[in-house]
């Protein structure tokens, strides 16, 4: 048991002891959202990479916690590719210079088949990232919570 005075020295100081609680919250909160976008990104590629782009390009998501306590939660890899729709388009080479007739293909589709252009029909956006937000958002608000209340119980009542 703790004397009132220790009590009241508690209360005085326990801005600090929320703002480390503050941090670790989001830390905790951002990891399960990072998580569960991480889960949805499973879902729609099967292994995290993307085929057809480059060599398998890898996508995910990370976070990093900032000083002042808030957290960044960033898409990585060219995730937007199966995050949003895209529309029908034509695919030509790079760096065709019409001027000089050059007639690179853009395209090789096996054997000898060369196509000058294409035409891509475009995409449905599968929103792993807005999904995996929105299906872990309401797990990472209980643990923040908690975390908060758990450090603040212990901070006062002198455990902490």
């Amino acid at each position: 048991m703790q004397t009132v005075d220790e009590f009241a020295a508690r209360c005085a100081s326990i801005d600090q002891a929320l703002l480390a609680a503050q941090r670790e919250g989001v830390g905790r909160a951002a990891l399960t959202i990072t998580r569960g976008i991480r889960d949805q990104i499973r879902a729609v590629t099967g292994d995290s990479r993307l085929s057809g782009v480059g060599r398998g390009a890898r996508v995910g998501a990370k976070y990093t916690v900032l000083s002042g306590g808030d957290a960044i939660i960033q898409a990585t890899g060219p995730l937007h590719l199966i995050e949003r729709p895209t529309r029908a388009h034509e695919i030509e080479p790079r760096g065709r210079r019409r001027s000089r007739g050059n007639r690179r293909p853009a395209l090789y589709l096996g054997g000898s088949r060369f196509y000058a252009r294409v035409h891509a029909r475009g995409t449905r956006g599968k929103r792993p990232f807005a999904k995996g937000i929105a299906a872990s958002a309401p797990q990472a608000t209980r643990q923040y919570q908690a975390e908060i209340t758990r450090r603040a119980w212990r901070h006062l009542l002198g455990s902490g």
